[in-house]
């Protein structure tokens, strides 16, 4: 059974100080010009140590380039954002930042989230500013459109073959590129956006409505940064300006360079960091990297409702999980996760014990099997619920995992992770439990039977060899489904993806992420994906998935798409991995997401626990 959460009352590490009262926050309540007040959070003195596996290369983590796991851990701590997805997959909004709204009646019928007409506003709020004192406004905004949309780009350029080894881009003199990493609706906004200097806001249009119009819009750099390395122009403010006056004449000459400093003036050299590199807009700043250590502080200059708890979080480089634990056992670090073997079970226990929180969850991923439906003998739908109706997939994690088989999190939904609202919503609207629960041979045979499918059919069974999950699982497969009269051929290979390119092999049992979001979605079941399996309505409902701006609207839509995979039976959850995240007692708000900044999204809710007076 997974272990609980639990809050101790033991002291905390000696080197956590004691909680005190705070007097010298005035900096996080109160702008420069008098703006709103927060509720302060800070505590001085206090320190968290997590175990960090990354590296700081680019201050912009929007980029091709900076788009590393490393760089969006600490972007996460060091920008602020309209909104973010948090632990339960929900959209989290932080209005002391800004808001994104839907402009009222842009659909030609006067729905505010369908129609080819769709706009967004992106307002900041008054007080919103960078680390060094500048105020995030319309010019922010404005390049982070440019750049996410490429809408100013030179058109038809290959970037591909422009991209040379090293991943940067060999541009001519004149052409503009943008090298963003995941443009996501942006590339719907080629429009113009309305700018309200005075209000700092873009009104942006859309071509058609957008499922991520909430986080679209990243202001990943400050405007003033880029605009200093694109034209060598030292005022903050007339950085703004020129960055502005190329966006609006649309210019190549300007645009060029403004594209190439937004794609790589930011990149970080750890043995001496550009000052300007390392600016933020969110609760947290880098204050020293140095020896596989990355220092993060309080931002004194942040104002919103955001503010940090601990004052200092340093991401600390471990070698491996072992490492990571052994740090954790021996108190020298207090926020880690690892995926423990059953040697670390002594360990884990002690930990436990002595009143560390440890959070037992789904890292994201999934082992699944996924036939291929446009051959046979998986053609028709009955053959496929043959063979999940003799799986027994708890029976298979076992079989993989050994003792650790019980401690997995069982996956019921195709497109949901467990524990969020919309996987109980997929559970009972697709009714994945009741159509392939649990093994039922009987059934599984008389299915079989019924398309006149012989016993003892062959199904090769495509995996990576290097998948200890898989290689350990398979036996067990073989042996649930020959009780069904299937007769599962080992189809091991050393590249999975070069494997499934060949026409030969009818199922594929592989660790996949669960989806992300609706585009990923889109991504995988497209043309039926890897299972080849396709149709009009469920064509129909990825394209309303990735056209539909109305939240509720596009739930629906995705649920509709979960119940035509479950009724075409196409894949089949297995499990999902599970990671334990260990928080040293007395350390708080630690709640780990699958994804990019697993720990660190939140980080500025974390908090120390007083240790009890003698």
């Amino acid at each position: 059974m997974p272990l609980a959460a639990r809050r101790s009352s033991a002291p905390i590490a000696a080197r956590a100080v004691t909680t005190t009262a705070i007097a010298a926050i005035a900096a996080m309540l109160l702008s420069a010009c008098g703006g709103p007040e927060f509720t302060p959070r800070l505590q001085a003195g206090t320190s968290v140590e997590v175990a960090w596996s990354g590296e700081l290369t680019d201050g912009n983590a929007a980029s091709t380039t900076g788009a590393t796991e490393g760089n969006r851990d600490v972007a996460a701590m060091t920008r602020g954002a309209f909104a973010v997805i948090d632990a339960d997959s929900e959209h989290r909004e932080d209005p002391s930042f800004g808001v994104a709204s839907i402009v009222e009646g842009t659909g030609p019928t006067g729905s505010r989230a369908t129609g080819s007409d769709f706009t967004v506003r992106y307002d900041l709020a008054d007080h919103v500013r960078w680390s060094d004192g500048v105020p995030l406004d319309g010019a922010d905004l404005m390049l982070a459109w440019a750049a996410s949309s490429n809408a100013l780009s030179t058109p038809d350029l290959d970037v591909a073959a422009l991209r040379g080894a090293d991943g940067r881009l060999d541009l001519a003199e004149t052409e503009v590129w943008f090298d963003v990493a995941d443009a996501g609706g942006m590339v719907h906004a080629e429009d113009r956006p309305v700018r309200d200097d005075w209000a700092r806001s873009i009104e942006v249009p859309f071509a058609q409505p957008v499922p991520d119009w909430r986080t679209a819009l990243e202001v990943a750099v400050p405007a003033h940064v880029v605009g200093r390395a694109a034209f060598g122009v030292d005022d903050p403010m007339e950085a703004k300006q020129r960055v502005l006056d190329a966006i609006d004449r649309a210019d190549p000459t300007a645009l060029a360079p403004l594209a190439e400093a937004w794609s790589t003036a930011l990149r970080i050299d750890a043995a001496s960091p550009d000052p300007a590199a390392l600016l933020s807009s969110g609760p947290y700043r880098v204050e020293s990297i140095r020896d596989g250590r990355l220092e993060l502080v309080a931002n004194a200059d942040y104002v919103g409702a955001q503010g940090a708890g601990v004052e200092r979080i340093a991401l600390r480089d471990v070698a491996d999980q072992a490492a990571a634990l052994a740090g954790v056992v021996a108190g020298e670090i207090d926020v880690a996760t690892v995926r423990p073997t059953d040697a670390d079970a002594d360990a884990i226990r002690d930990l436990d014990r002595g009143g560390s929180t440890l959070l037992d969850d789904g890292d994201g991923t999934r082992w699944e099997l996924v036939v291929r439906a446009d051959r046979a003998p998986l053609q028709s739908v009955e053959a496929r619920r043959s063979l999940f109706h003799a799986i027994d997939r708890r029976g298979l994690a076992e079989a993989a995992l050994g003792e650790r088989g019980a401690e997995t999190t069982s996956a019921d939904s195709v497109l949901f992770r467990p524990g969020t609202r919309i996987y109980d919503y997929a559970l009972e609207d697709a009714g994945f439990p009741q159509a392939f629960g649990g093994a039922d041979d009987e059934l599984a045979n008389a299915e079989r039977a019924s398309m006149g499918i012989p016993a003892g059919t062959p199904l090769c069974v495509r995996y990576d060899r290097a998948d200890a999950f898989a290689s350990a699982a398979l036996p067990a497969l073989a042996a649930q489904a020959a009780l069904a009269g299937w007769a599962v051929q080992d189809c091991g290979v050393d590249d999975l993806a070069a494997g499934l390119a060949q026409p030969d092999w009818n199922v594929v049992l592989q660790r996949v992420p669960a989806p992300a979001d609706t585009a990923a979605v889109v991504e995988r079941w497209r043309d039926g994906g890897v299972a080849a399996r396709t149709g009009p309505e469920r064509e129909v409902l990825l394209d309303e998935a990735l056209s539909t701006g109305d939240p509720d609207a596009l739930e629906e839509t995705l649920l509709e798409i979960e119940a035509s995979l479950v009724a075409d039976a196409l894949v089949l959850p297995i499990v999902e991995p599970s990671a334990l995240t260990v928080s040293a007692p007395g350390v708080q708000g630690v709640a780990p997401r699958p994804g990019s900044a697993s720990l660190t999204w939140n980080a500025w809710e974390w908090g120390v626990e007083a240790a009890p007076t003698p």
